[in-house]
Parts: structure tokens; C-alpha cells; sequence
């Protein structure tokens, strides 16, 4: 058994982790690691039959990557245009304000937007668009309106709330992937998202188990495979303990996952793959397109309000988990580090999460691509992080095996 295979095992086992399923694999197929620890539930009186690698998990911002992917091949057929203003397509954010500053009673200080608002910046999170659940700006707006965030399922009512910051002058994690998949729609004819992923990515890749939580009525099938969420135990930080069902709706946002995509690992990898072989296959993108996604494309200002974010060692393992030796930037589709890590990701890495500590990755330097996913609350868990990093480093290691010049 692989030294990295030992400690998830034990994990699983004390419960330190109710389980994960670990894939990778590359872009020859030589390499296909497949392998699940631990069980299903860990709540008694649950199925606590074996974590399989066709389980169904909440792959939550996980979905993003798929957004972007299908903005971009919105963009390639001439529907969308990366760099001009959204204006015409999303006119919610026409006349959005900034939230400037804030006066000494706490009221919010707004100001127009001057620079344009592009589906650039949504895709990389420097549009001034932030999640209002978490960003003190946000929060205190709240605070002063005496509102609670929206907990609707609808992007429009969910996520229309001032700006933060002028559009590509900073950086904020936000809801601008979201808005990007409504423009998607919209200028598809107003067909759904899950229409759209099924017959333009999906379809491609062979990914059949992987539907918004609002299709899952439609896949039973689906329904009896979905894992239980877990969570840290305060208590004792060595331990998980399940939800109970009302806890598992809120963490999922509600409506048994809220917004984003539940998938099986096994499938959600094919979509990963994927974007490591469309430059030779061109199902996804075209070659210029798939060196456009992977492409860092922060402004000045924009990066080094990431990379100040990063700074702070649980954030950096709550989004990817790269190492704290090399900065960051980003892609359209996710985090990039921009050095090779020794012994590891080569520079033009690209990763991402889901919040129940799910990360993928895809190497195109190194032609490889993985997958960790799990289904465990709150997001950034240190014990995932250190196992995530000896996942890494095996992958890497059986790599070498068949390219001894990585």
C-alpha cells in the first residue's frame, strides 16, 4: 500500500475524515488511479456501507470551472465577448453601485461605477462582486438595511447587491461565476444551465451522473447514491460527527444543495480531463481557446489583492492548497500558481474547490490532472489539507514512473 494510502486509511478509520475518493490521472492514460476510504455515513443508523467511487457528493463551487468553461465556448461562437462591457446581456449591472465607504452611524456611502463591467472580471473574481455571507463590506451593508443574505436559489434575488470595489482593481471571491452562467443563458435562447452543460459538455466527455440540485428529483438514481455531510467537531478536533438533516439543507444552502452541481467523483473527473485534452481533441475548446482559460489574467492591482488573501495560511489552504512558495494568480477557469512547487505542480497549474473540501487540479505542463473529494463542513480543514498534499505528492511520484523527465 502507497504511504499516502496508509494515512487516508487511517483517517478514515479513527474518523478523522468520514472518507474521500482520490482519482487521477494523465493525458496518455497510463496513469488512472482510482481508490475510496471510508464509508458513506458515519451518523448511526445511516448507510455506513463503503464510500464508492461513484457516490454522489455536493461538488458546490466545484460548478464554477463548468461555468466558465461554457462562458468561453460562448465567446468562441460569437455570442460572448470576454472584454467588452456585459451590459447588453446582464443589464442588472448597468447602474450598480460601489460601496465606497461608510459613514460614522454605519450608513454605506455608494457611488457609481466608472470602469465597465466585463465577463472577464466575473470569471475572475475581480468585478467588485462578492458573496455578502462573508465580505465585511457586505456585511455591515446588510447590517445597516437590517437584512439577512438571500437564501434563494435565483441568482437575480440571490446575489443583486452592491459592488465592493471597482471593477479589475482588486480581488474578492463572489458570486461573478454565477451571473456568468445566467448570461449563458441567456443568450442561449433562455434554455437552463443543466441543458446547456448536458449537450455542450457533458455529452463530450462521457460525464452522465452530474446534475444541478434541482434536476435531482429527475434522477433517482442519483438521490440513493448521495453521502451524508459531516462535520468538524468542535469538541474535539480530531474527530467528524454527522448533521442532522436540518444542518445538511443549511450547509447545502437549501433545497437539498442550493446552487451548484451534485456529481459523482468519477464523472466530475472526465469534465477535469477534459480541459487536459482539448488542445489535442478540441471537444471543449479550441486550442486557442483552452491556452486563453488557462491563461493568468489579473490586473496588477487585482493580484496582489489575491495574493495578500493568500497570505493567511487558512485561506490558502481553503482555496487549493497550493504552496505558499509560489504566487498566485488567475485563469479564467481557476487559481494558478505561477512556479513550478518542486516535486510537484509545474507553473500554469490550475485548481479549484468545492466548499465540502473537494479540490481539483489540472497540470498541463506535466499532462496530468486529480481529483480529491470528500463531503465535510467547514471548508479548509487542516487534516485535509495535509492529506490532500500527500495525495498530491503520490500522484506526482507514480507519475514520474512514466515520465522520468518531469
Amino acid at each position: 500500500m502507497k504511504n499516502f494510502e496508509e494515512a487516508f486509511e487511517a483517517a478514515s478509520v479513527s474518523e478523522e475524515i468520514p472518507g474521500a475518493v482520490l482519482l487521477a490521472t494523465d493525458k496518455s492514460g497510463k496513469l488512472n488511479y482510482a481508490r475510496a476510504f471510508g464509508k458513506r455515513s458515519v451518523r448511526a443508523g445511516a448507510d455506513q456501507s463503503p464510500l464508492r467511487l461513484d457516490s454522489v457528493m455536493w461538488i458546490a463551487s466545484c460548478t464554477k470551472v463548468v461555468t466558465a468553461l461554457a462562458a468561453l465556448q460562448c465567446c468562441e461562437r460569437g455570442l460572448l465577448t470576454l472584454d467588452g462591457p456585459i451590459y447588453d446581456v446582464l443589464p442588472e449591472f448597468r447602474g450598480l453601485p460601489i460601496i465606497r465607504r461608510f459613514n460614522d452611524d454605519g450608513s454605506p456611502v455608494l457611488e457609481p461605477h466608472t470602469k465597465p463591467i466585463t465577463l472577464r472580471h466575473m470569471l475572475n473574481h475581480s468585478s467588485g462582486i462578492a458573496y455578502d455571507e462573508t465580505h465585511p463590506k457586505l456585511m455591515a451593508w446588510h447590517k445597516w438595511h437590517r437584512t439577512l443574505p438571500n437564501r434563494s436559489n435565483a441568482v437575480e434575488g440571490r446575489y443583486s447587491y452592491p459592488l465592493v470595489f471597482e471593477p479589475g482593481d482588486s480581488w474578492s471571491y463572489g458570486a461573478g461565476v454565477d451571473w456568468a452562467g445566467i448570461a449563458v443563458e441567456r443568450v442561449n435562447g433562455g434554455i437552463s444551465l443543466q441543458r446547456y452543460f448536458e449537450e455542450n459538455i457533458f455529452r463530450k466527455v462521457g460525464a452522465r451522473d452530474i446534475v444541478f440540485s434541482s434536476y435531482m428529483h429527475t434522477r433517482p438514481d442519483l438521490q440513493s447514491r448521495v453521502v451524508d455531510m459531516s462535520k468538524r467537531d468542535p469538541r474535539n478536533p480530531m474527530k467528524v460527527i454527522r448533521s442532522n438533516a436540518k444542518q445538511q439543507q443549511n450547509e447545502r444552502g437549501g433545497c437539498l444543495g442550493g446552487l451548484g452541481l451534485f456529481a459523482s467523483p468519477v464523472d466530475y473527473l472526465k469534465i477535469i480531463k477534459g480541459l487536459l485534452t482539448t488542445d489535442d481533441d478540441q471537444r471543449l475548446l479550441s486550442t486557442k481557446g483552452v491556452d486563453e482559460f488557462f491563461r493568468p489574467c489579473l490586473s496588477e492591482k487585482a493580484r496582489a489583492a489575491l495574493n495578500a488573501h493568500l497570505a493567511d495560511e487558512g485561506a490558502r489552504v481553503a482555496m487549493g492548497n497550493i504552496h505558499a512558495s509560489v504566487t498566485k494568480n488567475w485563469a479564467l477557469g481557476g487559481i494558478i500558481n505561477e512556479g513550478d512547487v518542486p516535486g510537484g505542480r509545474k507553473a500554469g497549474t490550475m485548481t479549484w474547490i468545492g466548499l465540502p473540501n473537494l479540490t481539483w487540479f489540472v497540470d498541463r505542463a506535466s499532462s496530468l490532472c486529480g481529483l480529491y473529494a470528500g463531503q465535510l463542513y467547514p471548508p479548509g480543514d487542516p487534516k485535509v489539507g495535509e492529506l490532500l498534499g500527500m495525495f498530491e505528492q503520490g500522484v506526482y511520484d507514480m507519475h514520474s514512473k512514466y515520465s522520468p523527465k518531469l
